[in-house]
């Protein structure tokens, strides 16, 4: 009894398994569904009869694999031609990205020499003023000097050590000036290798584009907006307005008509 049950459920499940691998599934991917169904109608059973005859044509087969290989074949050469798309491309991108890093690093130290070469064309033109500004100090004292030998024949006469010391503060003021001299001349090179010239000024009119009117004199000798005085020198640097000068212009008197 029990191996005759045993027998039964053996066939059972022997026969659940058949209906199971006798399920339609579905396509495989890569093979023509039409070339599928043409199989299963070319021969008896295939039709919705499970019991029969499900024989495989060879030749039929053998398309069927041609056809997929064919596919994985064509499938192959879009994969390859999409990396050789894709490689060129990011080759492209990397060659451009250098570039604009490269223009960007040219920028930059285009700029950062720029900005080195003013910061130092600044002290260079701040360091002349203070020259300057020395220079006229000590002519003003020469000229004092000099008015204070002049003062009178008597004290010339009878005081010979006067005489000579006020021979030798000539002496050494006329030192200092050569020395001044000498320093604002090699300034005037340097700044004109840097490209820089000062704004000339005197005797010609305002240009408010270039020089700053900071005091007036009301004066009937030259045309009005006469620059009569620079205080402070201006500087062009390569083309452009580097410092404005500071200036003190001609007015027209209160009483002409104009």
């Amino acid at each position: 009894m029990t191996t005759g049950t045993d027998r039964a459920e053996i066939v059972r499940r022997f026969e659940a398994l058949l209906d199971s691998a006798l399920v339609t599934e579905d396509t495989p991917p890569g093979i023509d569904a039409a070339i599928l169904e043409s199989l299963l109608n070319d021969y008896p059973g295939t039709s919705g009869d499970s019991t029969g005859d499900r024989r495989c044509d060879s030749y039929a087969l053998w398309a069927a694999m041609t056809a997929l290989t064919q596919e994985i074949k064509l499938q192959g050469r879009a994969f390859q031609e999409l990396n050789r798309t894709l490689t060129a491309q990011a080759e492209k991108i990397a060659e451009e990205l250098r570039a604009v890093y490269a223009d960007r690093e040219r920028t930059q130290r285009r700029e950062t020499e720029r900005r080195c070469r003013r910061e130092a064309l600044g002290t260079l033109i701040d360091l002349r003023d203070r020259l300057g500004r020395g220079r006229e100090s000590v002519r003003v004292r020469e000229a004092e000097v000099a008015a204070a030998g002049r003062a009178g024949w008597f004290a010339r006469v009878f005081s010979h050590r006067n005489t000579g010391a006020a021979t030798e503060a000539m002496s050494s003021l006329g030192a200092l000036i050569r020395g001044y001299e000498l320093g604002i001349e090699r300034l005037d090179q340097t700044l004109e290798e840097f490209n820089a010239r000062e704004i000339r000024c005197q005797g010609e009119l305002f240009d408010p584009h270039r020089m700053n009117a900071i005091d007036s004199e009301e004066s009937a000798a030259v045309p009005p907006d006469t620059v009569l005085e620079v205080y402070r020198s201006g500087y062009e640097w390569d083309g452009e307005v580097f410092r404005p000068a500071q200036v003190k212009v001609a007015r027209a008197p209160g009483g002409a008509s104009g």
